[in-house]
């Protein structure tokens, strides 16, 4: 029987979602409150689970596309291997079956299986799953070409998988008939990579045991394949398992050779007792000695961590189950010190021969990525603001000088309260007395009905790099907040955006927002509304800079340059300046504002 699961309320006031990834695929077996999908909704993604276990039989939406609510998402068969673990293994069974009955023979098959090998010898080798919920690599590089004889586990090309290469090691040994790739083209998990020519027919009896469910493959000679191997070795003889007798993953197994792990001598918890990741980190230790490249993590994220010196081992996992995410890694990456040049008088002439490169080949060629996920969902909401409004950015400095020495003053004080105490919780609270005075900055224009929305509430929005974009939580009711509940609220939020779990609600209904350019760098900016807001305030780069004091005097300075950029059809510019200047007035006076 098929149940069709149709896609279910997702948050107040929303018709419809975009689906940004599927976690599962026709064919896939899955339990009940699994992961299908991941949705995206407002700026957020939100992971729909499975009702019910049973087969995949249909997926009714790609990544990318929207779909409304109630509309048909998936179609299960309900009871249909409902006690799988979420991947199809179509092969697994009958190949562990045919051995069993036939490790009683010790003679070889019947003429009949091997006969088809002779004739035709052909290998068609699928390409296995190369990680979870990943669907296809692309090949990036070949090492082999058709005509090259080849010994088994050597490499036959390196794969892509989301940013990270994969090498793909070949099954069997003889000689390379076909290549159904070129480097550059992408190839579905479980469609045909290469093709072999055997050399006779005990290549292919002794190769194929190794093959698991990941690596199923199509072959005129399967069957006889299988039963030939009890012909090689008595019966009664009880040969330990080889490595390539063991059921893993091309991943799992390069896992296994990084730590130095038999992958024979481990007990696997897996379907049909497959090795799995977590069972070979557990055979070395509980995980804990893994190198940086191999923690629960996706490949991007491993390669993030070796280019920014993190090790992994010592990251704790905020994404769903545990798993590292890029925000995990770059919270832990040393600071770095930008190299400093050797000190130059000005008029100077550096020493040495001076070098130039020849002339080049100008580059060519272009590179298409699907336009996808948080990022279109951004582009659509910018698009709207900037065809909606009228913007103009106003600029000025600040003097922050006596508000970084309070925040020192209260560091020790936030410590002992758990917070951490940036200067967000600090300019937050300029900001409202300042909104208070400034009542149109909190506001937006109704065109369909014709009136200014003056809002007496203040959620104040912080936007937050979300890895694909920019993400703005509001914090509700900010102004009934002292300086420590903005302190815990500003940390709470950004690390929610970060693991993927901010709600829709916090999402919606910000009066005004604040985009902290400054830990960037950059002089100035001109930030966008976040429509249907009337403004929104930018923070640039806190540094000391040189300033000429009332007397004349040259004086050191903590400066910090503020943007405001707003609606022009709501405010005017003098408005704006007004503002701008009350605004700093509260920070270079931070104690009226605490």
């Amino acid at each position: 029987m098929n149940y069709e699961f149709k896609l279910p309320d997702i948050g107040e006031g929303l018709t419809e979602g975009e689906v940004v990834k599927w976690h599962v695929k026709v064919g896939d077996v899955v339990k009940e409150n699994q992961p299908l999908c991941s949705v995206l909704t407002d700026k957020a993604e939100v992971e729909i689970p499975s009702p019910k276990s049973g087969k995949i039989a249909k997926l009714f939406a790609k990544p990318g596309e929207k779909v409304k609510v109630h509309a048909p998402l998936v179609e299960f068969e309900l009871g249909a291997g409902a006690s799988g673990n979420g991947h199809k293994e179509p092969e697994e069974k009958p190949a562990v079956e045919t051995k069993k009955h036939a490790e009683p023979k010790k003679e070889a098959p019947p003429k009949k299986g091997p006969a088809p090998a002779a004739s035709s010898g052909t290998y068609e080798f699928k390409l296995p799953d190369i990680g979870e919920g990943l669907t296809e690599g692309e090949v990036v590089k070949w090492h082999v070409k058709v005509g090259d004889s080849i010994k088994e586990n050597q490499p036959l090309c390196s794969v892509l998988t989301d940013k990270a290469e994969v090498e793909i090691p070949s099954p069997k040994s003889g000689t390379i008939a076909k290549l159904y790739a070129q480097a550059g083209d992408k190839v579905k998990v479980h469609a045909p990579l290469v093709a072999f020519n055997l050399s006779g027919g005990g290549a292919a009896a002794k190769a194929e045991p190794a093959q698991d469910a990941d690596e199923t493959v199509e072959t005129h000679r399967a069957s006889p394949a299988r039963s030939s191997k009890p012909a090689l070795e008595p019966a009664t003889t009880q040969k330990a398992p080889s490595k390539q007798d063991v059921l893993a993953t091309p991943m799992v197994r390069q896992l296994a050779k990084s730590l130095g792990v038999a992958l024979e001598q481990v007990h696997g918890s897996g379907p049909q007792g497959r090795v799995l990741e977590a069972d070979v980190k557990n055979f070395k230790g509980g995980g804990a000695s893994a190198p940086s490249g191999k923690a629960n993590a996706t490949p991007a994220v491993i390669k993030l961590a070796a280019e920014l010196g993190v090790d992994l081992s010592r990251v704790q996992g905020t994404g769903p189950g545990g798993r590292i995410a890029e925000w995990d890694v770059r919270k832990l990456a040393p600071a770095r010190t930008p190299a400093q040049p050797p000190a130059r008088r000005a008029g100077d002439v550096p020493r040495g021969t001076v070098s130039i490169s020849p002339a080049s080949n100008a580059s060519t060629g272009e590179e298409r990525v699907p336009f996808v996920g948080i990022r279109r969902k951004i582009a659509e909401r910018l698009h709207q603001s900037v065809q909606t409004c009228v913007h103009v950015t106003h600029m000025d400095e600040c003097d922050m000088t006596a508000l970084v020495a309070l925040r020192s003053q209260l560091k020790s004080e936030a410590e002992k309260k758990g917070v951490k105490l940036t200067y967000l919780p600090f300019i937050i609270r300029a900001l409202l007395k300042t909104l208070k005075e400034f009542p149109s900055f909190n506001s937006s224009l109704n065109d369909a009905q014709g009136e200014l929305v003056i809002k007496r509430y203040y959620n104040i929005g912080i936007a937050v790099n979300a890895g694909q974009g920019l993400v703005v939580p509001n914090i509700k009711g900010a102004d009934g907040k002292d300086l420590w509940g903005l302190a815990a609220d500003v940390q709470s939020l950004a690390e929610k955006v970060r693991a993927n779990k901010i709600d829709v609600p916090s999402l919606q209904g910000g009066t005004f927002t604040i985009t902290n350019i400054g830990p960037i760098g950059g002089l100035f900016a001109t930030p966008i509304i976040n429509y249907p807001e009337v403004a929104i305030l930018g923070l640039m780069e806190l540094k000391k800079r040189p300033i000429v004091d009332e007397e004349g005097g040259l004086v050191v300075r903590d400066m910090m340059n503020l943007v405001l950029s707003f609606d022009h059809r709501v405010v005017d510019g003098a408005d704006a300046a007004s503002f701008m200047n009350t605004l700093i007035k509260f920070l270079e006076n931070p104690r009226t504002i605490l």
